[in-house]
């Protein structure tokens, strides 16, 4: 009898330490993440440390999934499980999921995070209201447009003795190619995609949709049109922007066959680009180009609605453990060893610490640990990259002079805006049908503003684009209580 008893006592001992066990598991998560081509080589090696750090710390672990544009669109329309994605107004975008019910309105939840919730300024989180919801963190980055010139230091510093100028205007920059072109008449100092000049048309509309180029007037701020909803084909800024790339094509600055090229490598392109950044994001550009570079911005600052959503972090509507996954998001956003380690990868192996406080990815690190790192979380949190070059210092109170620099920034007459497009769904897709047909060339300077642009406008509003004008204007009236 004693035997049988202690046989049933050590029976329900074991199930009390299963039971205990199982509610010790860490609750496992997944979160989409944006990559432009794919998983870094090395990633599954680093999530296992997040993982191992994040079980003690919150009791969570998480599944990263990369994926580039069309397999998260894939993911999200046959409705695979995910508790955390990567969202923005170009990739997984975020006012769709909103009007779809994909993303969960934390508004309330986020007096329960409160180092979260303060570790973003008050302007972001208006950026990201919709309906007076909010559905996303937004990260601390770039949260304003600014666009800058990037130069190559060798050629037009040591070679051809320019001065190095913090400002350079759009037009102003043609000197540089003229120069370059001179010396290499059959190179084009200005290489691009079929994209067009990266980040060249964001400081030229407020948009309100930049995919059905809609938005407002910058130059109309302060004016009683300030409000007034247009297409971007007939705002002057932006259709003479258009005209002068269209010149710079002409006169052979900008490779022939940019219209059809797929993609440009930062390390391949010409001798000047362009990039939206901030005072001190040279050394990144460096790092990519493999290149000593200085920049001089030409447009910028402005504070948007689609600024403040360049980069976000947004909960499933249908998150078995959407607490977690904030406890989670918090993590990323507030803990520098876990930023810094989901951003370089294991110290020591993918990169080292110096002395300043910053750091140098390993060979093995720039080679198997490229994420897009503005993507996973605050962009401002943690160790910044060293320059690896002495012409490009980095500058380690870069961000302090960022935030400052927004404080004279202009900023839109419509923060917080966001259309509802359901209601002119079909015309947007034969808008949008009819924007890449002809984007390419027009922004790639391949075809004739002046030919293309009225054309175009007449098939837009052929299928249209007042309506959805029209549509936009009425909503963004009664955003405004007029």
């Amino acid at each position: 009898m004693k035997k049988i008893l202690a046989l049933i006592l050590a029976a329900v001992m074991m199930m009390s330490l299963c039971s205990f066990a199982a509610a010790e598991e860490p609750v496992k998560l997944v979160w989409f993440m944006y990559t432009a081509s794919e998983m870094p080589i090395d990633w599954p090696e680093v999530e296992e440390a997040l993982n191992a750090y994040s079980a003690e710390k919150i009791g969570v672990v998480c599944e990263y999934k990369y994926m580039d544009e069309s397999q998260v669109a894939i993911a999200t329309q046959t409705g695979e499980y995910f508790d955390i994605a990567f969202t923005c107004d170009w990739w997984n975008d975020y006012a769709t999921n909103v009007a779809a019910g994909m993303f969960r309105d934390i508004t309330a939840d986020l007096d329960n995070y409160p180092a979260l919730k303060d570790s973003i300024v008050p302007l972001a989180w208006e950026g990201v209201k919709v309906n007076g919801g909010i559905y996303a963190i937004p990260h601390m980055k770039d949260i304003g447009y600014e666009v800058f010139w990037i130069l190559n230091t060798d050629y037009f510093l040591n070679q051809k003795g320019f001065e190095q100028d913090s400002y350079i205007s759009f037009e102003g920059i043609e000197k540089y190619f003229e120069a370059y072109k001179a010396d290499h008449p059959d190179d084009y100092p200005f290489k691009m995609s079929k994209g067009g000049i990266t980040s060249w048309k964001n400081c030229l509309v407020d948009w309100l949709n930049m995919d059905y180029l809609i938005g407002l007037e910058w130059e109309a701020q302060g004016t009683e049109d300030e409000h007034t909803v247009k297409s971007a084909l007939e705002i002057p800024a932006f259709v003479n922007r258009l005209k002068k790339i269209h010149e710079w094509y002409e006169k052979g600055y900008i490779n022939p066959d940019a219209a059809v090229t797929e993609s440009m490598p930062r390390a391949q392109a010409g001798v000047v680009q362009s990039g939206q950044g901030w005072f001190g994001a040279e050394t990144v550009w460096a790092n990519v180009i493999k290149q000593p570079i200085y920049i001089s911005r030409y447009d910028g600052a402005f504070l948007s609605t689609s600024s403040i959503r360049g980069s976000m972090t947004a909960i499933s509507s249908f998150s078995e453990h959407p607490q977690e996954a904030l406890k989670l998001v918090e993590l990323m956003n507030t803990d520098p060893w876990y930023r810094e380690t989901a951003r370089y990868g294991i110290e020591g192996k993918h990169y080292t610490r110096n002395d300043d406080g910053t750091v140098t990815r390993t060979e093995l690190g720039s080679s198997n640990m490229g994420v897009q790192a503005y993507a996973q979380g605050h962009y401002t949190l943690g160790a910044l990259e060293a320059s690896p070059f002495p012409e490009v210092p980095t500058d380690i109170h870069q961000w302090e002079k960022t935030m400052k620099n927004y404080e004279t920034a202009t900023l839109s007459a419509a923060m917080g805006f966001t259309p509802d497009l359901t209601p002119v769904e079909t015309q947007c897709l034969a808008i949008k049908a009819v924007i890449e047909e002809y984007m390419p060339e027009l922004q790639t300077g391949t075809s004739d503003p002046d030919v293309v642009i009225p054309e175009m406008l007449g098939r837009m509003n052929e299928v249209g684009l007042q309506d959805v004008i029209a549509e936009i204007q009425a909503q963004l009236n009664a955003f405004l209580g007029k």
